[in-house]
């Protein structure tokens, strides 16, 4: 018990909610992606109306098959009859009935029986009876039913799968703000650091001429417009995925970084880029939800059409039986006996409205296959498209890194010289923008490699590996 409390009070100064419902994390908490997404998916307010919509669908489905699936655990019917002679008797029983979606139903009941009046023997019958029908060489009556519920049928594919759609689009728009922010703020804080650099040179060199003062405070202003515009850029994906998360507020300092090295034997990525293209759609195939949901509804047509095509005829077969187990005649006791009784119900049904049941369902077949098929390559083909992207994107980062080396290295040494006084102003900010622009380029291809990382786990499911997602 103590170590559940201790839980449960770990868990409450990590996160709780707000009055507006958003939820306030503790500022500590480090976020990285499988954490980001699970806390999307599970406070994410488009999510929770998209999962709402779809629970009451089901709600709406379950109470159309309810109907004909009772379990009425008491039915009380009394009945009295009455003629002109003045003859009288009663009936009444009390039992209880189950109903089957087939057609199906067996009921049994207790009761009573009673004869009087004008010229009656008096009669007084005690009884227990029982009956039990169903559907024989014949799925008529469950064609008829799944064909009345196509409405609520069809609003609970649609409902499963936009509440698919909304996990995997929030999902996916949270992560893509901190996939722009880890790069972005890496570009942000080095244009502060060589301002910093042109900053400390001023102070520290005070024999530079005036026009090489006034070119490196024309470059620290600009710079200083530069880090502005990406402090706005950088608050604005903050608000973004303070709300696709819905949480009240996230520190920038909270997010772990990523650090794109390739010498590394686990660097972030490798699974798309060495993995074969093969191996990565099977997975795509497995994670898919969407899948699922189209299988069931493919599943739920050949039935529907498997039903249609035997339905010709609708046979329906009732049985049962009443036990007379105490019997006063006239103050005389009786013989206990037992009756049975059975019966059958022929039909044909329309052979127009099987064959348009039968159509209907090949058609609803033949959609979800196409859209299956489509889906399919349509996966396979961003596969292809996005691990080609991501391995050249890895190659151009290697290059780039190299030649930020080099452009260090140019800028120091120029940067010595100009304070020697060998070098002039001109070529020293010419070599210092180059690094600083080589450097942002190196970001930015950062910036688009991790995009193309969140847009294969967004293609390949990868979202649906990392939450518990019901259908």
């Amino acid at each position: 018990m103590k170590n559940i409390k201790l839980i449960l009070g770990f868990i409450t100064t990590l996160f709780y909610f707000t009055a507006n419902g958003q939820i306030t994390i503790d500022s500590t908490l480090l976020l990285y992606p499988e954490n980001i997404l699970k806390m999307t998916f599970n406070n994410n307010d488009r999510i929770k109306a998209a999962y709402y919509n779809l629970e009451s669908a089901k709600y709406n489905f379950n109470l159309f098959e309810s109907e004909y699936t009772q379990f009425n655990p008491l039915i009380v019917e009394p009945t009295i009859n009455a003629n002109s002679s003045g003859e009288y008797s009663s009936d009444i029983s009390a039992g209880m009935k189950k109903e089957f979606f087939n057609g199906s139903s067996i009921s049994t009941a207790v009761g009573t029986y009673n004869d009087w009046g004008h010229n009656v023997d008096r009669n007084n019958i005690n009884f227990i009876e029982t009956e039990v029908g169903f559907p024989l060489f014949s799925s008529s009556r469950a064609l008829e039913r799944i064909i009345k519920r196509t409405f609520e049928e069809n609003e609970l594919y649609t409902k499963n799968l936009e509440y698919v759609d909304a996990v995997r689009d929030n999902i996916k728009l949270s992560l893509e703000q901190y996939y722009d922010l880890v790069p972005r703020i890496k570009i942000y804080e080095m244009l502060i650091k060589y301002r910093s650099d042109l900053q400390n040179l001023i102070a520290n060199e005070t024999n530079l001429k005036t026009d090489a003062l006034e070119q490196i405070e024309g470059e620290i202003t600009r710079l200083s417009s530069e880090i502005t515009g990406w402090e706005i850029m950088l608050y604005s994906l903050q608000l973004n995925m303070q709300l696709y998360m819905n949480v009240d507020h996230i520190n920038l300092n909270q997010l772990m970084k990523i650090e794109v090295n390739f010498d590394e034997p686990d660097y972030f990525g490798k699974y798309y880029i060495e993995e074969s293209s093969e191996v990565i759609f099977e997975q795509a195939l497995s994670n898919d939800t969407e899948f699922k949901v189209l299988g069931i509804i493919k599943k739920n047509a050949e039935e529907k059409k498997r039903l249609a095509e035997k339905g010709k005829l609708d046979i329906y077969a009732t049985t049962g039986g009443r036990y007379n187990f105490y019997e006063i005649l006239e103050g005389s006791k009786q013989d206990n006996f037992f009756i049975a009784d059975a019966g059958i119900k022929f039909k044909i049904n329309d052979r127009k409205v099987l064959e348009h049941t039968i159509a209907k369902s090949q058609s609803d077949i033949n959609a979800i296959e196409y859209t299956i098929s489509d889906r399919r390559k349509l996966i396979q083909s961003d596969i292809l498209k996005l691990k080609d992207a991501l391995t050249k994107k890895k190659e151009q980062i290697i290059n780039t890194n190299s030649s930020l080396k080099s452009w260090v290295k140019t800028y120091e040494s120029k940067k010595q010289l100009f304070i020697e006084g060998s070098e002039s102003i001109d070529v020293f900010i010419q070599a210092f923008r180059s690094m600083v622009e080589t450097n942002q380029t190196l970001f930015t291809l950062e910036n688009n490699y991790l995009d193309i990382i969140r847009d294969l786990d967004y293609v390949c499911g990868e979202y649906f590996t990392k939450i518990n997602l019901q259908n």
